[in-house]
């Protein structure tokens, strides 16, 4: 069945990433021209990405409205894939993946915030552009665990980003996701598609998953909490309790 899936889905894959390339002909330059009309073009794109993939959403909670902030524990270069299919936005990424193949032309051209992580003038910046978005009305997600994790610990979320919403009316909304084995029979993360083994690369991942019937994704959406009053510290503490307990309780 494997050779089945993989003859079907690798060549639909390579078409529809073409397809995007085209599509990006008539986004801005500039990231920050950005209008909501780009963005929904993004996640229609990720939505049948995800379908390709074999990608199963299993959804626990619902989005806030409220929120223009989200931040999750993460796993696997999927979990962008799955979020930006669900909220139009603009993702803070490591810089590494702008240099990808593709990938990381697709990333840059439909918002994504690149940092370098270690360099504290780059993050400033970054914290910079990150509340120019938010007082625009856009989205932000990003993930501050900083490293990614194996689906099971959730790693110290760090503060430095959360400046961009600290003492602020922004509203953030925690996001846990896991890969489970075989949901719900098996909830345990599934390690073949995380990224926290060093022996793990995106062409490995993408085929295991093209080459399966599905692939089980839970994303629980947490109690959104408001920055007001709260320093980057505490939204950090805050954030990761909520995407903690969520771990325990699935």
């Amino acid at each position: 069945m494997k050779i089945f899936y993989l003859s079907i889905r690798f060549p639909l894959v390579i078409v529809h990433i073409l397809f995007g390339l085209i599509i990006l002909i008539f986004f801005p330059r500039r990231i920050d021209n950005l209008k909501n009309i780009h963005h929904k073009i993004s996640l229609y794109w990720m939505k049948v990405l995800i379908m390709l993939f074999g990608l199963k959403l299993i959804l626990k909670g619902n989005v806030s409205e409220r929120a223009k902030a989200f931040v999750s524990n993460h796993i696997s270069f999927l979990d962008i894939i799955v979020l930006n299919s669900i909220i139009p936005s603009n993702f803070v990424a490591k810089s590494e993946i702008k240099n990808w193949p593709i990938i990381g032309y697709l990333a840059s051209k439909t918002g994504t915030i690149f940092i370098r992580r270690g360099d504290k003038d780059d993050i400033d910046s970054v914290v910079g552009i990150m509340k120019n978005y938010v007082d625009k009305g856009k989205n932000i997600i990003f993930f501050p665990e900083g490293r990614i994790g194996n689906g099971v610990t959730i790693k110290k979320f760090h503060s430095k980003l959360f400046n961009s919403i600290s003492n602020s009316e922004i509203i953030v909304q925690p996001i846990f996701i896991r890969y489970p084995i075989d949901y719900p029979n098996n909830v345990l993360s599934d390690d073949s598609v995380c990224w926290a083994d060093k022996s793990q690369t995106l062409f490995k991942i993408s085929l295991r998953c093209l080459g399966r019937a599905s692939t089980p994704v839970m994303v629980n959406f947490e109690k959104p909490i408001n920055s007001t009053d709260s320093t980057a510290y505490e939204l950090a503490k805050l954030t990761s309790t909520s995407v903690l307990e969520s771990s325990k309780n699935i």
